[in-house]
């Protein structure tokens, strides 16, 4: 059995998109049915029925992340036509939805709920972060994180960034060194 038929009956992380902002619409109808979902949030200022408003809202429109096997999101997707797949084209074969492992989905959730503010989220490929040292993070609220230390600009700051591949990644406000293992 390969890798994708093993997913039809393990529960893994799937990146999908919900069309036209509606991700917490399909997050919604996720939780009804019993499915785990995940939309990294951010809070921002908004003026609200003329009042200036702090509110919560997708830091990346139309991203969600689902955790189920393939067979039970391809039921549930059939009722909700605008959840689709995020597709692996780097394969070359065929387009394969991307699933997101375990630890790279725990640490990237923990990043941004630990991070909160503080947090960039950065598309897929950006060059402004180059490629750096794979670290972990020893003790503090990051404990076990895994990522890339980089330098921001022409800044002296370094940040983790920690990369969900081919979906988005996310850079924490700066870091020092002391508390990190080369991995």
């Amino acid at each position: 059995m390969d890798s994708a038929d093993s997913t039809c009956y393990q529960e893994v992380w799937y990146a999908m998109r919900a069309t036209y902002r509606r991700e917490r619409q399909a997050q919604r109808l996720l939780e009804d049915a019993g499915i785990v979902s995940y939309i990294p949030m951010q809070t921002v200022e908004k003026v609200v029925t003329g009042r200036r408003r702090r509110v919560e809202v997708p830091a990346v429109h139309n991203l969600i992340f689902v955790r189920t096997t393939r067979d039970i999101l391809r039921s549930f997707k059939e009722r909700v036509p605008y959840l689709q797949y995020m597709m692996d084209r780097s394969r070359g074969e065929k387009n394969v939805p991307i699933v997101v492992p375990d630890k790279q989905m725990d640490d990237f959730m923990k990043v941004v709920s630990l991070c909160g503010e503080k947090v960039e989220y950065l598309p897929v490929g950006d060059r402004k972060f180059l490629e750096g040292m794979r670290v972990r993070v020893l003790g503090g609220p990051l404990d076990g994180v895994e990522g890339v230390l980089v330098r921001s600009g022409k800044s002296r700051d370094r940040k983790l960034v920690v990369s969900l591949n081919g979906v988005v990644s996310v850079a924490t406000a700066s870091v020092g060194v002391d508390g990190l293992e080369i991995i």
